[in-house]
């Protein structure tokens, strides 16, 4: 843990800085597990090794039960092409055919390869959506062993000033090759940022606390995707402190948007990793090449902040907070359109000014003071 304080978060213009090292660099696999062991998957194992085996590549998988130090395969398979293969294949075969398919800083299917992993990254770091940390492996400087993600924000089109999702905005740090982005990028960035590399490397994934609850509809498709299942939390989690938590916000029947809110509020981080597959995925069709998703729940997690007294703090503080700024805002009554006009010709007498000016002053102080205790009440 030591380790991971010293390690400091990137920066965007560390990627316009460090541009030829990291664009079109092939990240070789490490060969040690991220965060915690992975599941003893004989496929996985074998890619991360760099084996030579024989192994036919499996086709189909139940998912795992979660157990300690072991992570949960996610039944939904994300498909990503159809493949000539009309029977199972070895590993080196599947190797060589993603090499074929992909480029190595784009492991999924691009026209266009300067568009690549960094490229993502540095849209969602630029936009303060993420603060990302990438830690290197001990033996290897060269190669993370793993990453942590704190989610920010999940900018709206309007947040970021897009009025069409196909117009291009500006990097707000200069110096990048590419000038700029649409909002279709910055969307594609929250799904192709992660996709780092596969087998054997892992992300920690948690949200800010202050990450604004106005979420697109489509980050419910990523959520879908790296999101934890149902099957990682502890046991009576989410039967008893999520239900608890739902009396207490607006219910949304349909998507992950509770859940997510959950998250945000009580600082719930999970870790999320991924791979490749083949598997019979379209009806009378040959194998399709498909991107399977690992998750699993943090054990050091203090699930004390899920207690049913911490939830009820934590909304009776949102409560008080309201009414603070209900109250300060019935004393500092709103300007009619009529005081917005220019002040009268007419001239006022000395006396008549000087007590005017000074009851402003007051009443300019007596509000600032009202804002100050709201601000120190709300930070506090």
């Amino acid at each position: 843990m030591a380790e991971q304080k010293s390690k400091k978060p990137m920066t965007a213009s560390d990627y316009a800085k460090n541009q030829p090292h990291l664009q079109g660099r092939i990240l070789t696999p490490n060969p040690y597990s991220a965060l915690a062991e992975y599941p003893p998957l004989s496929y996985a194992k074998a890619a991360a090794e760099g084996s030579t085996s024989k192994e036919t590549v499996p086709t189909s998988k139940e998912p795992e039960t979660p157990t300690k130090s072991t992570y949960y395969v996610k039944p939904q398979k994300q498909h990503l092409m159809t493949t000539q293969f009309t029977k199972p294949i070895t590993l080196p075969q599947l190797k060589a055919f993603v090499n074929r398919a992909f480029y190595p800083d784009c492991p999924y299917p691009t026209d266009n390869v300067t568009k690549n992993h960094t490229f993502y990254e540095f849209i969602l770091v630029d936009s303060r959506s993420i603060e990302v940390t990438h830690y290197p492996d001990q033996k290897d400087k060269n190669t993370i062993a793993y990453s942590t993600c704190k989610i920010l924000n999940i900018h709206q089109s309007k947040d970021l000033g897009f009025i069409h999702h196909h117009t291009t905005k500006p990097f707000v740090t200069p110096g990048f090759h590419i000038q700029g982005y649409t909002y279709t990028d910055y969307q594609n960035a929250f799904f192709r940022a992660f996709f780092l590399r596969p087998y054997d490397h892992s992300w920690f994934f948690s949200f800010d606390h202050n990450c604004s609850k106005a979420i697109p509809g489509w980050f419910a498709e990523w959520w879908y995707w790296f999101g934890p299942s149902d099957a990682i939390y502890p046991a009576n989690l989410l039967k008893t402190s999520f239900e608890f938590y739902k009396k207490h916000i607006p219910d949304q029947p349909i998507g992950p948007l509770n859940k997510i809110y959950f998250h945000i509020d009580m600082g719930i981080p999970w870790i999320c990793s991924w791979h490749f597959q083949l598997a019979l995925h379209l009806q009378d069709m040959p194998y399709s090449l498909v991107r399977e998703f690992r998750v699993k729940w943090w054990e050091k997690y203090n699930q004390d902040r899920c207690s049913y007294s911490n939830i009820q703090k934590h909304f009776d503080t949102i409560k008080q907070a309201k009414q603070i700024v209900q109250s300060v805002s019935k004393t500092v009554p709103l300007l009619l359109p009529s005081q917005l006009q220019q002040p009268s010709q007419k001239k006022s007498s000395p006396t008549t000014s000087t007590t005017s000016s000074s009851s402003q002053k007051r009443s300019k102080h007596s509000k600032k003071e009202k804002l100050a205790q709201l601000i120190d009440q709300l930070m506090n």
